[in-house]
């Protein structure tokens, strides 16, 4: 194989020295003979490779590294806020006064101020007055308000806080019912009376102190214990006490899950030509917490007592979010007493009998619904079934020369159906308003007397700020209230629409006027029987800060 090679070689080399000479004569050449170069026959050798073994042995590496810490130095930056320039607000002013005046024969007055000038201290006192009188109308068609007090807060340096306070409240009420009598008057005409003898007067005077804690606690506990006492006489002769002691505490066991307990004692003297008491003790631990980080769960029971007669009340809640940020759902149960003492029934009705049986009602609610806020209106819509024990009636006692209402009292089924919107629109119009309608099944009387089956209230008010002014209007609706005529049969008072109108004008940033219409439709309807509306009226005023 190499011989050929080299021959090859050979030719090439001798040609190009030729060429190198100065070439051939004539450019001819004679080739002699072909060359043909082959190759031997050769045996193929297969190589097969093979997997080198594998190496068993453990080797372990040590490292040996030494720490040499580096120092830089460098100088620390400097670090500045932006500036942000801000209006300068301007300081708290501590007192307020607002006095009007209006038809028919209205005065109204509303005072009060708060001194700021003691560290950790809050102390207020008040002063309010609202009267009108229709005598010229209507004999003794008059009342008269009048309260007056002082509240303070203390905060102490190891953490916990005192509050305190005490107030006068007067009011004075006029039966005129005997103007609109429900039958037809004889030759004699309606009969008149003095303003002392359908005088009816409450002075009320009361007290509380409560001690709280005003920081948080190192073992997450918050508590508080307040003492209210209240004494009131009527006229004619009648006297009511009341004591309330009340003890509390939350136990945090973290954001989201407290534990409460609240223990309430609540005690009613009530004297006329009698002496009745109503004492009523109640226990009510619950437990509140979170399930998946989306449920909320409140378990608790309201355990009660009176005149040694227990009951047992749930106090259960779960509410669950179903479209996250707009529309969540809730349930739940619970139940307790109810006073019908003095105090609260005439807040209800002025003109009932001052001398009266007073009695819990005894009540257990279910309840469920949605609530949510959907573009900025926020919205609620609730169902509920109220089983009552003892709830308060009145009927008008016509037998008396000067008609009064007795309190009377029956067994009843509830079922309410009430919803409530909030809205602000165009960022300077406030609406609100809101819806009910109840249905009573009573165990004994034929109807609920002078109770609200339907009512309807909204409310609107337009902040003008480029000329600081505010307006706004309400307008609150009720069906007309079951009653019992002269021959004892169930009628319905007329029903009430109330539209008022109200606005204030700021003068300055300390002084500002206002004005406010009521009953502008004039409706004079019986909110209780025979014992109509003043219809429409007016007040006119101004208010100052200072």
């Amino acid at each position: 194989m190499l011989r050929p090679i080299l021959f090859a070689f050979f030719l090439v080399s001798s040609a190009s020295a030729l060429f190198a000479q100065g070439g051939i004569d004539n450019n001819n050449v004679t080739v002699i003979t072909n060359f043909q170069a082959r190759l031997l026959e050769a045996n193929r050798v297969r190589v097969n490779p093979t997997t080198p073994p594998a190496d068993t042995t453990r080797q372990r590496q040590t490292y040996n590294t030494v720490d040499r810490p580096l120092n830089i130095d460098y100088p620390a930056p400097v670090i500045r806020p932006k500036g942000v320039t801000r209006e300068k607000e301007a300081p708290a002013k501590d007192g307020y006064l607002s006095i009007g005046a209006g038809l028919p024969g209205a005065f109204y007055g509303d005072l009060s101020y708060d001194l700021n000038g003691v560290d950790n201290a809050e102390l207020g006192v008040y002063a309010r007055h609202h009267s009108f009188n229709n005598d010229k109308k209507v004999e003794n068609q008059k009342s008269s308000d009048t309260e007056f007090g002082v509240e303070g807060t203390y905060l102490f340096d190891q953490g916990f806080a005192v509050s305190a306070g005490a107030g006068y409240d007067t009011r004075s009420r006029y039966f005129y019912g005997y103007n609109f009598p429900d039958t037809e008057v004889d030759s004699s005409g309606t009969p008149s009376f003095t303003e002392d003898q359908v005088r009816q007067r409450y002075n009320i005077f009361s007290l509380h102190g409560e001690i709280f804690n005003g920081t948080r606690t190192a073992a997450d506990i918050d508590y508080k214990a307040g003492l209210a006492v209240y004494l009131m006489d009527g006229n004619p002769a009648v006297r009511e006490n009341g004591i309330d002691l009340t003890v509390q505490g939350t136990k945090w066991i973290s954001d989201e899950q407290p534990l409460d307990f609240k223990l309430r004692a609540d005690f009613t003297n009530y004297k006329d030509t009698s002496s009745q008491t109503l004492n009523n003790i109640y226990f009510s631990p619950s437990y509140t917490t979170s399930i998946a980080g989306r449920y909320r769960l409140k378990v608790g029971v309201n355990l009660t007592s009176s005149d040694d007669d227990f009951s047992f009340f749930p106090d259960v809640s779960l509410s669950a979010p179903i479209i996250e940020g707009l529309l969540s759902a809730f349930l739940g149960a619970e139940g307790s007493l109810q006073k019908n003492n003095l105090r609260s029934l005439a807040d209800y009705n002025p003109w009932i009998k001052p001398r009266l049986i007073i009695r819990n009602s005894e009540y257990t609610r279910l309840y469920g619904g949605v609530d949510g806020t959907i573009s900025g209106i926020a919205y609620r819509a609730e169902a509920s079934y109220k089983i009552v024990d003892n709830l308060a009636l009145f009927l008008l006692d016509r037998s008396l020369e000067i008609p009064q209402f007795n309190v009377l009292y029956d067994n009843a089924d509830i079922i309410t159906l009430q919803g409530s919107v909030t809205a602000t629109l165009l960022q300077d119009i406030l609406l609100k308003g809101t819806i009910a309608q109840r249905f009573y099944s009573l165990e004994t009387e034929e109807k609920a007397w002078h109770l609200p089956s339907f009512s309807v209230n909204v409310g609107a008010a337009y902040n003008l700020k480029n000329q600081s002014a505010t307006v706004g209007a309400d307008l609150y609706f009720e069906n007309g209230l079951p009653y019992r005529d002269s021959e004892g049969m169930a009628r319905n008072l007329n029903p009430l629409a109330d539209l008022s109108l109200h606005g204030r004008y700021d003068i300055s940033d300390n002084i500002s006027a206002w004005v406010r219409v009521n009953n502008l439709l004039n409706n004079r309807r019986e909110r209780f029987a025979q014992y109509p509306t003043i219809g429409t009226n007016l007040l006119v005023g101004v208010a100052a800060k200072f």
